[in-house]
């Protein structure tokens, strides 16, 4: 398998997966403020329906960036950063202790804080790579 089909692996996962969670806080977008609302950190707490829109649309606008080659490698970093930003609220909630739900949409907001960590090391592994692909792609191309 060659490095742009390792590439393009690698957006499609990620472009399934911001899909998936933009869509499934959009539609239960009630349930994903109230929890965030919940959180013991208090950025997310006071600003949760502020949040509430921003993330979704924050994945949207990723998605979009994702399916554009002119696009992908800002959008490659832009994912990055909030995976790694989504891995730092759920470390946190780790370390708190506290038994809260999960504020993400769809079947994700079932697993386990730990199990969690885990699914979002795997996206941010996979966006890593992404990147450093792109950045060959780019190298080869020139």
């Amino acid at each position: 398998m060659n490095r742009q089909h390792l590439l393009n692996i690698g957006i499609a996962l990620l472009i399934l997966l911001f899909t998936y969670t933009a869509i499934s806080k959009i539609i239960d977008q009630y349930r994903f403020v109230f929890q965030m609302k919940l959180s013991p950190f208090f950025l997310v707490k006071s600003f949760a329906p502020l949040w509430g829109w921003f993330i979704p649309l924050t994945e949207i606008l990723i998605v979009i960036g994702l399916c554009f080659e002119k696009t992908q490698k800002l959008t490659l970093y832009l994912s990055l950063g909030l995976l790694l930003a989504f891995e730092i609220y759920i470390v946190g909630m780790l370390m708190t202790g506290l038994k809260l739900p999960c504020a993400c949409g769809g079947v994700i907001a079932f697993m386990s804080w730990k199990v969690h960590v885990l699914f979002n090391a795997f996206f941010i592994t996979i966006n890593t790579i992404a990147i450093a692909l792109s950045k060959s792609e780019s190298r080869q191309s020139s």
